[in-house]
């Protein structure tokens, strides 16, 4: 026959080591309750583990996407707000134009188109975010050089240079008055003039834009153009009709070509108005674009929400239970722990 001599350490150390098991078990089933998943996934899960962090990965990829249709939105909803200055500008001058008698026109014009083409330049700069929202892909430089700057800017130094060499004079000159409406009307249409607002010496002269526009995934399978650029024709009409009128000294011309000019100016100011509509259509395509994306990866975001409950979800309830038992246990250690403590074999003598 074979004893074992138990002592009175081995009794007190038992319930101690349930106890710290206890524990962790009660810690783990509130982490439970409140997360609402299981404490230790991988443990649970095994070879599923996988497919739940493949699962996460692609919410991580759809809340990436919104974070960055977020981001399109406020542009394109900024870029939508300056066309619509710019636009309410042009039909101003237009409005003003139309509005007088052909021999008051360029004086009404003058200061009108001054002040504009400063706006222009000014609305083009507009940023967002951190972005200059005309900038196309170049967000991150200011796209227009302003017309009147001292020293000269580019745009106007190339400008000066054209009148003179067509006319042999600067644009004050009184002697601007000789110049014949079909002198005006050739160096208005021709490239001396006209060829300052191609695209190539627009980027040269007035803006650092690019004039490819920012193309955004905004789901899954789905790309966008969310911004406009500096150097869309309308842009460049609209600058052209304003310097027209303001900076090619039209108050000094005679009846004849001031006509000419005014009637160049109106065209332009039209053909900008309705460049800038179509533009302010384009990114309000995109914006619905982004709003019906949106949705749809909401709607993902839940599908996939719900395949991750299924895998690591908890019951709360059978959690609860779990706490509450092992809370009641935890109490009768830590009571049977302390009667073991006060057991004596001085008592029994």
């Amino acid at each position: 026959m074979r004893t074992n001599a138990l002592s009175t350490l081995s009794f007190w150390n038992t319930p101690r080591i349930g106890l710290a098991r206890m524990q962790t078990d009660m810690a783990q089933a509130n982490q439970e309750i409140v997360t609402g998943r299981y404490a230790d996934v991988g443990l649970t899960l095994g070879s599923r583990t996988g497919l739940a962090v493949g699962l996460r990965q692609k919410i991580a990829e759809l809340a990436a996407l919104r974070d960055s249709n977020d981001a399109a939105s406020l542009r394109l909803g900024t870029s939508q707000a300056v066309l619509k200055q710019i636009q309410d500008g042009a039909d101003a001058t237009l409005k003003a134009l139309t509005g007088v008698p052909e021999d008051k026109r360029a004086g009404v014009l003058k200061d009108m188109a001054a002040n504009g083409l400063g706006t222009l330049t000014a609305l083009l700069n507009t940023s967002a975010g951190g972005q200059f929202v005309f900038g196309g892909a170049r967000t991150a430089e200011a796209p227009m050089t302003p017309y009147a700057t001292s020293p000269a800017s580019p745009a106007k130094t190339a400008v000066d240079a054209a009148f003179r060499a067509a006319f042999g004079m600067s644009q004050d000159n009184p002697g601007a008055s000789a110049i014949s409406a079909a002198d005006m009307a050739g160096f208005l249409d021709g490239p001396a003039f006209k060829g300052l607002f191609d695209e190539a010496a627009w980027g040269t002269t007035w803006s650092a834009a690019g004039t490819a526009p920012l193309v955004n995934q905004i789901s899954l399978s789905e790309t966008a153009e969310t911004s406009a650029s500096a150097n869309a024709p309308a842009m460049r009409k609209l600058a052209m009709a304003y310097v027209m009128a303001s900076d090619l000294g039209s108050t000094n011309l005679s009846a004849a070509a001031q006509t000419v000019l005014t009637t160049r100016v109106a065209g332009l100011l039209g053909e900008a108005s309705k460049g800038l509509i179509t533009l302010q259509a384009d990114l309000g395509r995109s914006q619905a674009a982004i709003t019906s994306a949106n949705t749809r990866l909401e709607s993902q975001t839940a599908l996939l929400d719900s395949q991750i409950g299924d895998l690591e979800g908890v019951d709360r309830a059978e959690a609860k239970t779990r706490v509450d038992r092992l809370s009641t246990q935890v109490q009768i250690s830590y009571a049977l722990t302390a009667q073991l403590r006060q057991l004596s074999l001085v008592n029994y003598l």
